[in-house]
C-alpha cells in the first residue's frame, strides 16, 4: 500500500498556510513608535487622533485583535467626523480584514463592499486594488475559487505596471495560491517568482521568506520531495528574527518539513519536525494549520502500526478542520480516516467516511470551472484598469450621505420625507386596509407553504431510514416492499407538492401508505385503526397538505417505538360544531416518559413535527380560521398511571377551504 493518499487538493491547505506570513506582515513591532501613536491619540482631537487610532490598530493586529479591532472602529467614527473620507474607506477595509480573520465572512464583504464605494468616489484606484486583493482573498477562504480568481485578476492587472509595494507583494501572492489551488502548478511559479522579486526589492526579509516558501510548497505540489526540503532547510536555516511573524513562518516551515519527509517514508524525521512545529505556539489569527501537522503525525502513527496515537491524531485533525470550516481540510481528514478504518478492518466506518469525502469532494468545485480561467485572464488582460475602476463609479455610495450634514441638505432632505408622509397618508386612507388585508393573506399562505414544505423532505428522510435499516439487517424482502411502499408515498407527495390544501381523502391515503411502511420497520409490533364519519368521507373537505401525517409520525416514533411489545394507533374523523374533529391517541409510553427519552439522547437533531404543525394551525387561526385548534391529553388509566396521549386537532370547514381560495 501507499503512504497516505493525498490527492493534489490536499496541499492546497499547506499553501493556505502560508496566507499568515502576507496578511500578517508588519513593520517592526517598536515600542518608541507605538508610545509615540499613543501619545498623539491621546492629546490630539483632530484628523491627527484618527490616524494615530488608524496606526494603533495595524500595530496591535498581530497581539491583541480586540484591541485592534476597537481602535480601527475609533478611526473609522473619527475620520468620519472630521471627513477624511480616505481614511474613512481605510479604516473599512482594516474592519473588513479583521472579521475576515475572525470567520465573519459576511460582514467582512461588507465592509469591504463599502470601502470600496468610499475610495472609487476618492478615486483612489491604489486602494480600490488592494480592497479586491483582500475581497479574492476572502472567496478564496470560502472555497469559491471562480469569484476568488475575478477579484485577484482585477488587482494583478492594476498592479502589473506598478512599483514595487507591499500591497502588490501581497496581491501576487494570493494569486500564486489561487493557481496552485486551480492545479495550475506553472503559473503558480511563476507569480510566485514575480512575489519573490519584489520582496527583495522592497527589502523585507519576512515577504521574501514568504514567497520562498511558497516555491517550495509547489516542489511539494509536484512531488519534488527532496528539492522541497532542501528550500526548507535553507530557510530555517536563515538567522530569523523572533517576532511573530517569523514564528509563523518557522512553524509552517517545520509543519511542511514534516510531510515531505513523511513521504520519502523517513519517518523519525517527520515525527522530529511535527513535534518542533506544534511547539510553536499558534497565533490567534490563523491557528488552524495546527490540524494539517496532527494529519501527518497520524498517518505516520497509523504506518508504523501505532493504531491508538493515529487515530488520536486524525481525529484531532478533523476537529480543528470543522472548526475552522476549511472545506478542504475537512475532505483530507475524511480520507486519512477513511483509511484508517480500512486499515484496521472497520469496514462500516470506513465506508461512512467514504461516503462523507466523496459526497463533499463533489461539491467542492464546478467540473467546468478550469476551463473558464483562461476565458477570465483573457477578459482581464483586454481590459483597461482605469475603466475596469471607473465603472466602479456607477455604485452609488450610501456612505456619502454621512458626509452630507450641512444645513440646507437637512432643511432639503426634511421636506422630502414630509412630502412622502403626506402621500402615504392619503394612500392610506383610500387603499391602506384592502392592501394590507390581502398582502396578510399572501404572507399567511406563504407561511403555510413553507411550514408544509418542511415536512415533506422530514417525511422522506424517516423513511429512507427505514430501508436503510432493512437493508443493514440483510432483509432483502422487507427491503424490497419497504421501497414499494415507498414509491406509492414520493408519488402521493409529489402530485400534491404544488397545493396548499387537498382532499381528505388523498392525506388518508399517504396515512395509509405510511402505516404500512412503519408497520413493516415494526415487524407487525403496530396496530392501526381508521374511522371516518360518514357524512365527512361523502363530503371528502379540503384540508391542509401534510396536515394528519406528522402527527400520527409523533405518536408512532415518540410513543410506540420505545415500547418493546409496540402498540396501537387509531385515527377517528367526526364533524364537531361545524368543524372538523380529528382524534389521534396511541397507547404508547406519555408524553413525560417520551421526552425524558429524548432529552437523554445527544443533542444536534431537533425534531419539527409538533412545533410545525402548531405553527401552522397558528397562522390559519389568524387568518380568519378561528376555531382551527392543536392540543393534547395524557390517557389516564384507573389506577392513575400514564396509558398513551390523545393529539386532537380542530380544523373548520368552511368554502373559504376550497383551494380555489
Amino acid at each position: 500500500m501507499r503512504g497516505i493518499v493525498y490527492d493534489k487538493p490536499l496541499y492546497w491547505f499547506f499553501l493556505l498556510s502560508t496566507i499568515v506570513a502576507i496578511s500578517q506582515a508588519q513593520t517592526e513591532k517598536n515600542v518608541a513608535k507605538r508610545d509615540s501613536l499613543l501619545t498623539i491619540y491621546t492629546i490630539c482631537e483632530d484628523i491627527e487622533q484618527a490616524k494615530a487610532s488608524y496606526g494603533l490598530s495595524l500595530y496591535y493586529k498581530d497581539v491583541d485583535m480586540d484591541t485592534s479591532l476597537q481602535y480601527a472602529e475609533t478611526a473609522k467614527k473619527l475620520s468620519l467626523l472630521h471627513k477624511d473620507y480616505g481614511l474613512y474607506a481605510r479604516s473599512l477595509k482594516r474592519l473588513g480584514v479583521i472579521y475576515m480573520y475572525s470567520e465573519d465572512a459576511d460582514l467582512a464583504h461588507n465592509y469591504f463592499k463599502r470601502a470600496k464605494r468610499i475610495a472609487n468616489d476618492e478615486k483612489d484606484y491604489f486602494l480600490i486594488a488592494d480592497i479586491q486583493s483582500d475581497i479574492g482573498l476572502l472567496y478564496q477562504r470560502k472555497s469559491d475559487y471562480k469569484e476568488s480568481l475575478n477579484n485577484l485578476m482585477e488587482a494583478y492587472y492594476f498592479f502589473k505596471d506598478k512599483e514595487p509595494s507591499v500591497e502588490k507583494h501581497k496581491s501576487l501572492n494570493r494569486l500564486g495560491i489561487l493557481y496552485s489551488k486551480l492545479d495550475k502548478n506553472n503559473r503558480s511559479v511563476d507569480i510566485f517568482t514575480e512575489a519573490l522579486d519584489v520582496a527583495i526589492r522592497l527589502g523585507e526579509k519576512d515577504r521574501e521568506i514568504t514567497s520562498y516558501i511558497n516555491l517550495a510548497v509547489i516542489q511539494t505540489q509536484s512531488e519534488n520531495f527532496e528539492k522541497a526540503i532542501v528550500l526548507y532547510k535553507k530557510i530555517i536555516g536563515k538567522n530569523l528574527d523572533d517576532n511573530l511573524t517569523y514564528q509563523n513562518q518557522k512553524k509552517t516551515c517545520y509543519n511542511n518539513l514534516a510531510f515531505n519527509y513523511y513521504k520519502i517514508k523517513e519517518h523519525d524525521s517527520s515525527l522530529m519536525y511535527a513535534k518542533k512545529s506544534l511547539a510553536i505556539k499558534p497565533d490567534k489569527l490563523f491557528d488552524s494549520r495546527v490540524a494539517q501537522t496532527y494529519r501527518t503525525l497520524g498517518n505516520v502513527y497509523l504506518d508504523i502500526g501505532d493504531y491508538k496515537k493515529a487515530a488520536s491524531n486524525l481525529n484531532r485533525a478533523l476537529s480543528i478542520a470543522e472548526e475552522y470550516e476549511i472545506k478542504t481540510a475537512i475532505i483530507d481528514a475524511y480520507k486519512d480516516l477513511y483509511r484508517y478504518h480500512k486499515k484496521t478492518q472497520n469496514y462500516k466506518e470506513a465506508l461512512t467516511y467514504y461516503e462523507k469525502f466523496t459526497s463533499l469532494e463533489s461539491k467542492l468545485l464546478d467540473e467546468n470551472f478550469s476551463e473558464q480561467i483562461s476565458k477570465i485572464e483573457s477578459s482581464k488582460v483586454i481590459e483597461q484598469k482605469d475603466v475596469a475602476y471607473a465603472s466602479l463609479s456607477k455604485e452609488k455610495a450610501e456612505d456619502k450621505k454621512e458626509f452630507e450634514s450641512d444645513i440646507e441638505r437637512i432643511i432639503w432632505i426634511v421636506s422630502i420625507v414630509l412630502i412622502a408622509i403626506i402621500g402615504m397618508i392619503i394612500l392610506y386612507v383610500y387603499r391602506n386596509r384592502v392592501y394590507l388585508a390581502e398582502k396578510q393573506k399572501q404572507i399567511s399562505t406563504m407561511k403555510l407553504f413553507a411550514l408544509r414544505s418542511q415536512m415533506n423532505p422530514h417525511f422522506i428522510f424517516n423513511t429512507i431510514n427505514g430501508v436503510q435499516n432493512s437493508i443493514l439487517k440483510s432483509d432483502k424482502f422487507s427491503a424490497y416492499n419497504y421501497l414499494s411502499k415507498f414509491s406509492q408515498s414520493i408519488r402521493l407527495i409529489l402530485d400534491n407538492s404544488n397545493d396548499s390544501f387537498i382532499r381528505l381523502q388523498k392525506e388518508l391515503d399517504l396515512i395509509k401508505v405510511y402505516v404500512d411502511l412503519e408497520k413493516i420497520r415494526f415487524r407487525n409490533r403496530l396496530d392501526f385503526t381508521m374511522n371516518v364519519n360518514v357524512n365527512v368521507e361523502e363530503q371528502n373537505p379540503y384540508i391542509p397538505a401534510m396536515i394528519l401525517q406528522p402527527i400520527i409520525e409523533n405518536s408512532i416514533i415518540h410513543g410506540i417505538s420505545n415500547k418493546p411489545e409496540g402498540g396501537h394507533v387509531s385515527l377517528i374523523i367526526e364533524p364537531y360544531n361545524g368543524n372538523l374533529k380529528v382524534i389521534i391517541e396511541d397507547d404508547g409510553i406519555g408524553r413525560k416518559e417520551a421526552q425524558k427519552i429524548k432529552m437523554s439522547k445527544p443533542k444536534g437533531v431537533v425534531g419539527i413535527t409538533s412545533i410545525n404543525t402548531k405553527q401552522r394551525i397558528d397562522i390559519l387561526a389568524k387568518s380568519g380560521y378561528k376555531d382551527a385548534r392543536y392540543y393534547f391529553e395524557d390517557l389516564i388509566g384507573k389506577s392513575g398511571n400514564i396509558k398513551g396521549t390523545r393529539s386532537i386537532l380542530i380544523l373548520p370547514l368552511k368554502n373559504m377551504y376550497d383551494k380555489n381560495n
